[in-house]
């Protein structure tokens, strides 16, 4: 009995050498397709192909499969589920529900996948499921497609992302910047940035499967205070402020005080009218003069770009700016995390080096809490504030305060 069985797989390893060499099909380059060709058209038994060591069971089991439900083969062994003009119409699909607005999580890439191919007018066609897999190989074989987290967008925010509304604005800066030449050392931009650790409220619990934890985690809250911070487009950073929840300088913080830092104490860590009104033109307007005497351009026009805040409402602040020759341009509302450079550049980096390198202290009192922040702050201010920040463009937006004659 055994000898039978021997001399049968002998001879079935035979006849599967003499097939693959055979010029009927050696015309398929692909040897795991060719084999499964052979096993498809009877030649050979599974077995045989199996027996072959040539190639893993799973592969052979699912290149013959793949051949029998009329799809092609791919390397592995898989059905190609998408092949040709129908990857095409994939791919189509997916750009175009994304521009109108669409969202499409994995899921649905899936799901488009597996109607596109149904889509046949042969009626004996097998029903061809996709997998979650071959939708993420899908995606990830288009450089096109690109799986980013969503962000939660305000739909004001959302309205003014568009060139339409932006243009008008691009096109007043560029006239201004046509008729009086802003050389970018004297082109500045001015705004603040809470300075609110986010803390991580995940937790992960062991319980048991049928029952709810008992206990819900409820995230340290940590007192607001702001950074203001005004920057020059050659990189300059004039002195920076810190509005601090508080109505005295606690000693914890007095280590930050510097020539480009200082702190100062308002009770709630809020720019308010008072604060900005003080900050204008005790910092920010003397910084201004000062370095345009310094450069020996006294006669030169500035251009200032702020955000329209409410505590930017005192007319009589702008009457000073306006007095030393220096124009004051808002922007659109809603519209500063796509135009604003500090936005863009300056306080993304700092959020980062905040997020990343504090470490919530074991007590939960308020002065260990600011101890944890004072490790960390001067060093993520300092980053934030280098040139090299201030002047790099953004990836999605020119830095329009460099490049004010290019708003294509």
């Amino acid at each position: 009995m055994k000898i039978a069985v021997e001399q049968k797989r002998i001879a079935g390893q035979r006849k599967l050498r003499a097939a693959m060499k055979s010029f009927d099909y050696r015309r398929i380059d692909n040897r795991l397709e060719r084999m499964a060709r052979i096993v498809v058209d009877g030649v050979v038994r599974i077995t045989d192909a199996i027996n072959s060591m040539e190639f893993s069971r799973k592969r052979i089991k699912n290149a013959v499969r793949a051949l029998r439900s009329k799809r092609l083969v791919s390397k592995v062994g898989r059905p190609q589920f998408v092949i040709g003009d129908k990857e095409q119409i994939v791919l189509d699909e997916i750009i175009i529900e994304s521009r109108s607005g669409s969202c499409l999580p994995i899921r649905k890439v899936r799901e488009l996948m597996e109607n596109v191919i149904n889509d046949t007018d042969d009626e004996d066609a097998p029903y061809v499921n996709v997998s979650m897999a071959t939708a993420y190989q899908f995606v990830k074989r288009h450089p096109e497609l690109k799986r980013s987290s969503p962000k939660n967008v305000d739909v004001n925010r959302l309205a003014v992302s568009c060139q339409s509304v932006l243009q008008p604005w691009y096109s007043l800066l560029d006239g201004l910047h046509e008729k009086n030449e802003y050389c970018k050392e004297l082109i500045f931009n001015m705004d603040e940035s809470s300075l609110r650790v986010p803390t991580n409220s995940k937790l992960s619990v062991v319980h048991p499967k049928n029952e709810n934890p008992g206990f819900r985690k409820e995230p340290p809250k940590m007192a607001n205070s702001t950074l203001v911070a005004a920057v020059a487009a050659d990189g300059f950073a004039l002195p920076s402020v810190i509005l601090w929840p508080s109505k005295s300088l606690p000693d914890e913080m007095k280590p930050l005080l510097s020539q480009t830092l200082d702190i100062w104490p308002n009770g709630s860590g809020w720019m308010g009218c008072n604060q900005f009104k003080k900050y204008a033109l005790s910092t920010l307007l003397q910084g201004i003069i000062d370095r345009r005497k310094r450069m020996s351009l006294e006669n030169s026009r500035c251009l200032l770009l702020i955000d329209s805040h409410i505590s930017r409402a005192d007319p009589t602040i702008w009457r000073e700016f306006q007095k030393e020759n220096i124009d004051v341009i808002t922007f659109i509302p809603y519209s500063t995390h796509i135009a604003q450079p500090l936005d863009r550049g300056v306080f993304a980096v700092l959020k980062t080096e905040l997020q990343t390198k504090y470490e919530p202290p074991s007590s939960s009192t308020s002065s260990s809490k600011r101890t944890a922040l004072v490790d960390v702050l001067p060093q993520a201010i300092h980053t934030a504030l280098s040139p090299a920040v201030i002047k790099k463009p953004s990836q999605r937006v020119e830095f329009f305060i460099t490049n004010l004659g290019r708003f294509s």
